[in-house]
């Protein structure tokens, strides 16, 4: 039975705060209240893999006790976040959501988890997700699939599916994921939250089981534009053990979303995104870019014409990279593999030296092209996925008469963007059919600040993020 301060506990991260300032709730009610939601609903949706009860527990009272000594240590201090079982948390199995880490227990913290629990955060547990994030529907043979709480015969995208549909259904405040080709923005596309893909090298892999280094980002999944940014503030940074980090100044992402926005160029994409797309998903791209209008911004169609050669050039670097990772269990368990995952991962053994060694060297020149299109421009605005989410049991989707892959309509808008490594949202635009579909908004390398300052005043004029029918307090009823 639900206590009325347990019904009465807000969404997000800067919601949980003001009513933990403000003594209408504390942390240890709200985590109570969090573990209540995963228990009645994890069996249905099956966003966790592992759950920490008894060290959210105890976070929470120690947040108890700074909020009661009038010393919280920041904006996640006693926030419930959930973390994709692909980053490593001391004495916590990081299983990557495969039998061949079935019991790898992490011997450390990432500089992520030391960030957040510096920072007060209470850990839920660990997010399923497709296996070794090589796949976009969070289909997981081991684990089981994760399910969209919009409706749950449909995938969630991936391969952060479990930290999306966490964050949809309520059963955490925000939650963190990987992106590498796609793999925050999809999974919150399809599931209705914000997903906030950084600059490469902005926030640290180290300790995060890896799909391909050269592109594999650690990104945010959140309610609001200020939960991404309170989040961005603790993880981001230049970590010295971690060299693909970035040793940029600092900024704060909380004070950027308060910021006035000012004059705001946006770039709106249609080639190579339209080439197969549902159109309904077309129509409300058209309609954001609408209601990017009435925001005040001046927008002028851009002809990207450099991104299928990036698309390309991505591909042959991911196959390559996560193959030579995977190379000593390949040989030496190769099935304890999924079937989908093991075959992804054979392709690496095919791919020439050249052909690598041709899409390393292409990178800077494409990202030349991508600072050369942002010339007279502050961002650009493309759809996100091709269509709404498919059924679990879907191979293919038929798109104006043209049968493609899932993978395909689901990937390929968002690819292009990794390979150049600049920071890219997706947030909810609308729906189709009844299933949320997100847009893209993509910023300058290092931008972050810029983009999350559009994310919010988006947000403050259209209020654009939904809430699942499963969401909030009534969901304990099975």
């Amino acid at each position: 039975m639900k206590t009325k301060d347990e019904s009465a506990i807000p969404d997000g991260v800067r919601a949980l705060g003001d009513a933990y300032r403000s003594g209408a709730t504390k942390p240890s009610i709200a985590t109570r209240e969090y573990l209540r939601r995963i228990e009645a609903l994890n069996s249905r949706l099956n966003c966790f893999i592992t759950v920490l009860s008894d060290g959210a527990r105890a976070s929470a009272a120690e947040s108890d006790r700074r909020f009661k000594e009038g010393a919280p240590l920041g904006p996640l201090d006693g926030v419930p976040i959930a973390i994709k079982d692909l980053v490593y948390i001391e004495g916590v199995r990081c299983t990557a959501g495969s039998k061949v880490l079935e019991n790898n227990v992490a011997a450390y913290d990432a500089p992520v988890i030391s960030r957040l629990k510096s920072a007060g955060a209470v850990l839920l547990g660990t997010t399923n997700l497709h296996e070794f994030a090589a796949g976009v529907t969070s289909i997981n043979p081991h684990f089981g699939p994760v399910r969209n709480p919009w409706d749950q015969s449909r995938v969630p995208g991936g391969s952060s599916g479990g930290s999306a549909a966490a964050v949809a259904a309520g059963l955490s405040a925000a939650a963190l994921g990987t992106d590498t080709g796609g793999s925050v923005r999809i999974p919150a596309a399809l599931c209705g939250v914000l997903g906030f893909k950084p600059s490469y090298g902005r926030v640290s892999r180290l300790g995060v089981v890896p799909l391909a280094p050269s592109f594999d980002t650690v990104g945010t999944l959140t309610l609001t534009a200020w939960d991404a940014a309170a989040l961005l503030n603790v993880v981001s940074g230049h970590v010295k053990e971690d060299m693909t980090t970035a040793d940029v100044e600092a900024e704060n992402f909380v004070a950027a979303v308060s910021r006035p926005l000012g004059a705001v160029r946006v770039g709106v994409v249609r080639n190579f995104f339209f080439d197969a797309i549902d159109p309904d998903v077309r129509a409300n791209f058209e309609g954001f870019v609408t209601r990017l209008a009435g925001l005040g911004c001046t927008l002028s169609d851009v002809d990207l014409d450099w991104v299928p050669g990036a698309f390309e050039r991505w591909l042959p670097i991911r196959k390559v990279e996560a193959t030579a990772f995977h190379l000593p269990w390949l040989q030496s368990v190769p099935g304890l593999y999924g079937a989908d995952v093991r075959e992804l991962l054979e392709e690496g053994k095919s791919v020439t030296g050249v052909e690598y060694m041709t899409a390393v060297n292409a990178r800077p020149s494409f990202m030349e092209k991508f600072a050369d299109t942002m010339k007279g421009l502050d961002f650009l605005a493309a759809p996100c996925t091709a269509v709404p989410a498919p059924k679990l049991d879907q191979e293919t989707v038929s798109i104006g008469g043209k049968v493609v892959s899932v993978r395909s309509a689901l990937i390929k808008p968002s690819i292009p963007f990794n390979y150049v490594g600049c920071p890219v949202a997706s947030l909810p635009s609308g729906f189709v059919g009844g299933l949320p579909v997100g847009v893209q908004l993509v910023g300058k390398l290092f931008d972050e600040a810029g983009l999350l300052g559009l994310l919010q005043e988006y947000e403050t004029k259209f209020r654009p993020f939904p809430r699942t029918p499963l969401h909030g307090s009534s969901m304990a009823t099975p």
